[in-house]
């Protein structure tokens, strides 16, 4: 990871992506058990993008096929955890008294959630070329 020195503005590559280092402090501030649904979201997150760009290189049905089903059961498994989270999330919500940690864990959580729904749309739109659907 980089180092957490500098402006809010600065951005670190790590297990959350880039989060910007005042969104991870906040993270370190929520509860040790919302820091872990966070952090399964952020893997699945990123498991989703890595079994979606093999999707995305599948150039037929029968390659489709192969590679669709990995990515179906990680978005499954990522829907529980961000259900998870959420009501995580609003436990602290109810629970912390600072704001501001509140909103930039928040920022941080739509960002992750962000990631996966991009992933996501990628992968419908292939699917829906590969079998020439319209949305």
């Amino acid at each position: 990871m980089g180092s957490a020195e500098g402006t809010d503005k600065k951005e670190e590559t790590g297990k959350f992506g880039n989060v910007k280092s005042v969104l991870r402090d906040s993270i370190k501030k929520t509860p040790e058990e919302t820091q872990k649904k966070y952090n399964s979201v952020s893997s699945k997150s990123i498991s989703l993008k890595r079994v979606g760009e093999e999707v995305l290189s599948s150039s037929s049905k029968d390659e489709l096929k192969v590679n669709l089903p990995k990515a179906i059961v990680v978005k499954k498994n990522l829907k529980k955890d961000v259900e998870n989270l959420y009501t995580s999330f609003k436990r602290f919500e109810e629970t912390h008294d600072n704001s501001e940690d509140i909103n930039n864990f928040k920022q941080a959580c739509n960002k992750v959630i962000r990631h996966a729904q991009k992933s996501h749309e990628a992968i419908r739109n292939k699917v829906y070329k590969v079998y020439d659907k319209k949305r």
